[in-house]
Order: C-alpha cells, then sequence, then structure tokens
C-alpha cells in the first residue's frame, strides 16, 4: 500500500527536521517554512491526505493556511501543532480552519503517528465515501436519463403508431374510393393533428400564360389554435422562377423531399416567403405521377422549430405518394372511359371510311345520267341559241358534276388502303388532293386560306396517299383550332396558311434533325407547314397532345386520335414532326421532309 502525503509546515527549521525523521518511516513526507509555501506544495500535490501546521507562522497564520487549503479540497485533513494553548486560538482554528485536531507542542512521538494514523484513515474514508457518492449520483443520473430516455422512446413509438394509423387511413379512403377529392380535406387534417403541425397545403403544378412552372394552392388545413394571424392566410399562387426556388423545383422533379427550419434555409427568398406566413419549420413532399411531379404537399409549424424524424419523413412521403396514386388513378379511369367514347366514335368513322367505296360507286350512276342530261341540253342550245340562260345552265350543271366527281374520286382514294408502294412524286399532288375536302369548308365556314408553294419542289419518293393523310388531319385540327377561337372572340377573322418549300442545311443542322439519313439522302430538305390562328395550346396540351387518345374536344367532336396517327405516319414515311404553340395565339406544324441526292 503507497504511503499517505503528509504536509508539515512550520517557520522553526529544526521543527521540520525532527518531524520528518519521526514519521517518514510510515508517511511520505513534504515540508514547508510558511503557508504560501506550504500553498505552493499544495498546488503541486493535490494528493496529500492530511495538513499539520504551526499556528503562529509570519506572513500567514496555520488557521489562515488551513482555511485556504480547506477551500481548495475539504477532504484534507486539517491538524494544528502549536506551543500555545491560548482559548483565542483554539477556537479560531475551530471556526475558521474546521480542523480535524489540535496538538499541543511538544508533541509525543506515539501519540502524534497515532494521531496521524487516524487521520490518515479518515482522509481515506472520507475519499471514499466522495467516491461512493458520486459514483451514486451518476448511477441515479444515468437511472434518471434512461427513464427519461425510456419516456421519449414511448413517446416516439406513440406517435409513430399514429402516424402509421394516419398513413394507413389514408391508404384505405384514398385508394378504396374513386373520389379522393371528397376525403383529402379530412385526412391532411388528421395527418396535421398527429404530426402536430399548424398548416398543410396541398398544390398543384400549373403554368402561366409564358410557361412558367406555378404551384397552386388546391386543398389546405389550419389549426388555428396560437397561430398569428399572418399565418392564417391563404397561401397564394408561387411561381418558382418568380420566388427563386429553382432548387426546390429541382428536388421536387427528382422525387426528394425538402424539410427543415426557416432560419436554417440557405436562399433567402425562401426565408421570407415562410417568414411572410409566421412558419417556423416545414416539411414539402413532392406529389408524384411515376415520373413527373404533379405537384406538393406542405406541413408547417407557425409556433415552433423542430426536428423532422426520419419516421415522420417516411409518413410524409407515403402520403404524398398515396395522393399520386390516387389523382394517376382518377385520370386512369376518366381516360378509359373517355378512350370507350372515342373508340365507339372511330369505330363510327371506320365504318363510314369502308362505306365510301361504294357510295362512290352509287353516285357515279345518277352522275353519269345528268351529266348525259346537260351535254344533250348544251349540246342543242350551242345549235340554236348559245348564248341563252338555258345554255348557260347546262355549262353550270357540267362543271357542277365535274366537281362532284372529282369530289368522289377524292374520297374514295382517301378511304382506300394505302398499297405501300413509294414512288417519286412531288407534293404538290396529294396536297391539292387534299384541298378537294376543304376548299368549299374553308369558304362556308369564312376562313381565310392562303398558300404558299415554291415552284421547283424537288421530288420526293414516298407514300403520296399516306402523305396526303398528313395534309388532311393537320388542316381538321387547324380548322377546329380556328373555329373555337371564334367561339370566344367573335370579332377573329380566321385564317389558315398552308406553306410548302424547299431548303439546303448544314451537316450540323443535319445532326439536329430527327429521321434517319440514308447514304442517298442529300442536304435538301423540303417543309411542309399549316399554321393558324386559332385556340392555340398550354405547354401541358403541348406536351400531350400526340398521346394516343388525348383530346381537348368534347365528348363525340373527336377521338384523340388524329395526331397520334399523323405521328405514327410521319415517322414511318421517315419524316420529321416540330410543334410550335402557345395558348390563344394559335399552332404551327412543320413535317420536315429529307430529299434524296437524284429528287
Amino acid at each position: 500500500m503507497e504511503k499517505l502525503k503528509i504536509l508539515y509546515v512550520d517557520d522553526e527549521k529544526p521543527n521540520l527536521i525532527n518531524f520528518t525523521v519521526s514519521m517518514q518511516r510510515h508517511f511520505l513526507i513534504f515540508t514547508a517554512a510558511s503557508g504560501v509555501e506550504a500553498l505552493a506544495v499544495f498546488k503541486d500535490n493535490p494528493d496529500i491526505s492530511v495538513v499539520v501546521a504551526d499556528q503562529r507562522m509570519p506572513g500567514m497564520t496555520g488557521v489562515e493556511l488551513l482555511s485556504r487549503i480547506r477551500e481548495q479540497d475539504p477532504d484534507v485533513v486539517r491538524i494544528i501543532l502549536t506551543a500555545y494553548t491560548e482559548i483565542k486560538d483554539i477556537l479560531d482554528s475551530i471556526n475558521r480552519g474546521k480542523i480535524y485536531h489540535y496538538l499541543v507542542k511538544p508533541w509525543d512521538e506515539g501519540e502524534l503517528l497515532q494521531l496521524l494514523r487516524k487521520a490518515g484513515e479518515t482522509y481515506l474514508l472520507t475519499r471514499e465515501n466522495s467516491r461512493l457518492l458520486t459514483e451514486l449520483d451518476e448511477k441515479n443520473r444515468l437511472l434518471e436519463a434512461d427513464i427519461a430516455k425510456r419516456k421519449r422512446i414511448e413517446a416516439i413509438l406513440l406517435r409513430r403508431d399514429m402516424i402509421l394509423a394516419a398513413v394507413n387511413d389514408m391508404a384505405r379512403s384514398l385508394l378504396l374510393n374513386a373520389d379522393w377529392q371528397a376525403h383529402i380535406e379530412g385526412l391532411i387534417g388528421r395527418m396535421g393533428l398527429v404530426l402536430g403541425v399548424n398548416r398543410v397545403h396541398i398544390l398543384k403544378h400549373s403554368a402561366d400564360e409564358q410557361g412558367e412552372l406555378m404551384l397552386e394552392p388546391v386543398f389546405r388545413w389550419i389549426n388555428s389554435d396560437g397561430i398569428p394571424a399572418q399565418g392564417l392566410e391563404s397561401a397564394p399562387v408561387i411561381s418558382y422562377r418568380d420566388k427563386g426556388f429553382d432548387r426546390c423545383q429541382a428536388l421536387f422533379a427528382r422525387g426528394e423531399l425538402l424539410y427543415g427550419n426557416t432560419k436554417d434555409f440557405a436562399e433567402q427568398e425562401v426565408k421570407d416567403y415562410l417568414n411572410r406566413f409566421q412558419i417556423k419549420s416545414i416539411a414539402l413532399a413532392p406529389i408524384m405521377m411515376e415520373k413527373s411531379c404533379w405537384g406538393v404537399v406542405t406541413f408547417a409549424d407557425c409556433l415552433n422549430e423542430r426536428e423532422w424524424p426520419a419516421a415522420e419523413l417516411d409518413a410524409l412521403k407515403t402520403a404524398a405518394s398515396l395522393i399520386g396514386t390516387a389523382i394517376l388513378r382518377e385520370n386512369a379511369e376518366q381516360s378509359l372511359a373517355a378512350h370507350r367514347a372515342q373508340l365507339t366514335h372511330a369505330g363510327r368513322l371506320t365504318a363510314l371510311g369502308e362505306m365510301a367505296s361504294g357510295l362512290g360507286h352509287e353516285i357515279y350512276q345518277p352522275l353519269t345520267i345528268i351529266n348525259l342530261g346537260a351535254e344533250t341540253c348544251k349540246s342543242y342550245f350551242d345549235r340554236h341559241d348559245p348564248h341563252c340562260p338555258e345554255a348557260e345552265a347546262s355549262e353550270e350543271m357540267l362543271a357542277n358534276v365535274r366537281k362532284v366527281t372529282g369530289i368522289v374520286n377524292s374520297m374514295r382514294s382517301f378511304s382506300r388502303a394505302s398499297s405501300g408502294d413509294w414512288k417519286r412524286i412531288s407534293l404538290v399532288s396529294p396536297l391539292r388532293e387534299a384541298m378537294t375536302f376543304f376548299s368549299e369548308q374553308f369558304r362556308i365556314h369564312m376562313i381565310e386560306y392562303s398558300e404558299a408553294i415554291s415552284a421547283d419542289l424537288p421530288l420526293v419518293k414516298t407514300d403520296g396517299q399516306k402523305f396526303e393523310q398528313i395534309v388532311v388531319n393537320l388542316l381538321s385540327n387547324a380548322r377546329y383550332a380556328v373555329d373555337k377561337k371564334q367561339e370566344k372572340d367573335a370579332g377573329l377573322v380566321k385564317k389558315i396558311t398552308v406553306s410548302l418549300r424547299h431548303e439546303t442545311i448544314t451537316d450540323q443542322e443535319f445532326i439536329n434533325l430527327q429521321f434517319k439519313k440514308k447514304e442517298t439522302t442529300s442536304d435538301r430538305i423540303i417543309i411542309f407547314e399549316v399554321t393558324d390562328n386559332g385556340i392555340g395550346m398550354s405547354p401541358e396540351v403541348r406536351n400531350r397532345c400526340l398521346e394516343p387518345f388525348f383530346t381537348t374536344k368534347e365528348v363525340g367532336e373527336g377521338t384523340g386520335l388524329g395526331l397520334s396517327v399523323t405521328l405514327g405516319i410521319i415517322r414511318e414515311l421517315n419524316f420529321q414532326l416540330d410543334i410550335h404553340s402557345r395558348e390563344g395565339e394559335g399552332s404551327t406544324f412543320r413535317v420536315i421532309i429529307p430529299v434524296d441526292v437524284d429528287g
């Protein structure tokens, strides 16, 4: 066992020597000749267990020294050893120094040894007791921390169970009911309550007149308890670009969540927006429909900053996913119903096309009789009175018979299945055939039609009948667009323009084109354009207009197949289709056609 350390302080050197010689066999002795020196020794040896000090020393008394040592370490056993026995010194040492013992010089070595040993035991017991108390305090602290941790875990588990129950209820309601919008406000309200937030919003993506992406509020739930007045305001339409929310838009497009306390957001624009509505903390989950972002659901705390645990974020993402699934199903059901109606209409059109050939045959017979009669009349009047009104009527009858015959021939040709025989032709010919159907329609509907056709168009090896179908479909869409625009603007002068021209392009420009370049393909292209000043298309409609069965027309007005069929023909003929359109301003459909070297 290591010897206990004892510090003896006395201003008389013989006393220091005698003490050391007497006690060094039993203890590790340190000595000091003054209070100042003793404090320095104690500082360098903080594990000294007993301090024995003379009372009367120059500069600092023993009681003063022991009082200061007691302040530094109250466990150190303190003893006064002095030749003076005044009652004042004794009381002072007891009251100020809190000494363990008061011993009068000269000391008895045996008595002193016994006293020092007891003092050492007292020191060790005190230290052990302090250690045990410290250990007990630490155990109590750990126990309290463990209890607090258990309570937090229980609270987290309870909160998690409540969140899971809310998510499960949302899943059941959204997936089992066709009309998700009838249930959504109650469902997001329950989510808001279990998450302890004040505001829940569902915002839908839309586009402004310039095609910029916007967030438009469609549903909301607010717990108004304690929320400042600003926090009760309805969320406005948000422009990503105007608000500087570009990073948010990129995250949502990838299906990632955005969350945190308002003060921690890097973008000042985001902070300003959230502060406007007194939002302290927020989590935003994108509502995904397959790979596209339909909108965002937001959960905002207007009273407190907070952490967003992984379990809560998972629940928010699941809730957003469920909403996306409900929207996707609703769209699918609506699309299916529209497809059924469109297929029925398409079947009627198919039957009509099949009837066209037979009708042409039936019409030809009376046309032949009318034509013969008109020719007989004209021949008679030419002989007798060529300038009479009857002669002019006969001539007009013959002209109209030729016109009807041309229309019937065009109908029969258009309805006949393509032979698949590609020939080198001028595209002006199928354009003229297609215009047979539309010239009179444009006149009746008061549509100003103009065309610009280059005189020196190169020949193109293609299927002329299929190109004619492309022209018919594009002109039909253009006529519908201008008619719809006039319903909103009665003073509109409806215009449709057709352009057919050729250009020479560079190799770099050719790389940007989508059709396949063959060994015989030249550096020339033909461009066929149909331009109208009709209703135009929004970015959303523009992105979907080529999908099969997608249509903005009323049921019965269209099948939603025209443009998708047109695109299929264009790709089959190795052409390219470009579409330029602005809502309310009209559209241009451009077909780019490669020309062979010998074209």
